[in-house]
């Protein structure tokens, strides 16, 4: 399955219910814990980052990652993401566990990312791996080698496997997703702002008004008497939530074209 591929438009029901833990017995996000911390990195810029979806601060050992979570951020299909996530050779666990002896770190190979994926008229959650790794890397051995075995432990409990590059998310998709969640900054309660994020997205779809980004949300906002900077959190809002979509051929800027998908 590719995340790219999947046709539809969702809408993100927040807040999120999830279950304690998914069907491997690892904690849900929130109470998750990432098996790789940043310092771990050995080549990549390594950073702690927040994401809701992630139950708060998580971490990415790469630039690439960081995109690709932002990437996930504000994709609706989305309702859930656990970074580092241990990936275990059960049969190898058990012998262990028979044996009375603990299983060594070492032998855990961690995923980039897990997510947990809502997919309209599909009844169950999917989970589904993501491993980044810069195209230029993708055919040397060990990367296969690795990326195989990923797959293949994963299919064993029903989660699909997909291997993202740098391609996948173009320079202005990762400015445009890090500016409307940061339109989105310190919004504690998000389910405040479900109703209006509707009634915003239904506006700006259906006005004629053209202009800047900033002059056709500043006149709409103001018709339903938010000043501007609320205008602008229920707009990020409406795209994390998935009621609005941005053309990423084009950059999000207040005084670029407001350039919706509709």
């Amino acid at each position: 399955m590719h995340l790219r591929l999947l046709r539809g438009r969702p809408i993100l029901k927040w807040p999120i219910v999830l279950p304690p833990h998914d069907p491997q017995g690892i904690s849900s996000a929130g109470e998750f814990r990432c098996w790789k911390k940043a310092c771990a990195s050995k080549l990549g810029i390594a950073g702690a980052y927040f994401s809701r979806k992630a139950g708060g601060r998580t971490w990415c050992h790469s630039h690439l990652e960081e995109k690709l979570l932002r990437f996930f951020d504000m994709c609706p299909f989305v309702v859930e993401i656990r970074t580092q996530y241990p990936s275990l050779d059960f049969e190898k666990f058990e012998r262990y566990l028979m044996s009375g002896k603990r299983l060594p770190r070492s032998s855990i190979m961690t995923i980039d990312f897990m997510l947990t994926l809502q997919i309209p008229g599909c009844p169950f959650r999917v989970y589904h791996a993501v491993s980044g790794k810069p195209a230029a890397l993708l055919d040397e051995p060990d990367v296969e080698s690795r990326h195989m075995r990923e797959a293949r432990d994963n299919s064993t409990w029903g989660c699909s496997h997909e291997i993202m590059t740098e391609f996948d998310v173009t320079p202005v998709e990762h400015i445009n997703h890090r500016r409307l969640l940061s339109y989105m900054l310190h919004t504690i309660n998000i389910e405040d702002y479900v109703l209006p994020a509707a009634e915003l997205a239904r506006a700006l779809l259906a006005t004629t008004a053209k202009g800047t980004l900033n002059r056709v949300l500043t006149m709409v906002g103001k018709r339903h008497g938010w000043e501007q900077r609320t205008a602008y959190k229920i707009f990020g809002i409406a795209h994390f939530l998935g009621y609005l979509r941005w053309n990423h051929f084009y950059e999000v800027h207040r005084d670029k074209p407001m350039m919706l998908l509709k």
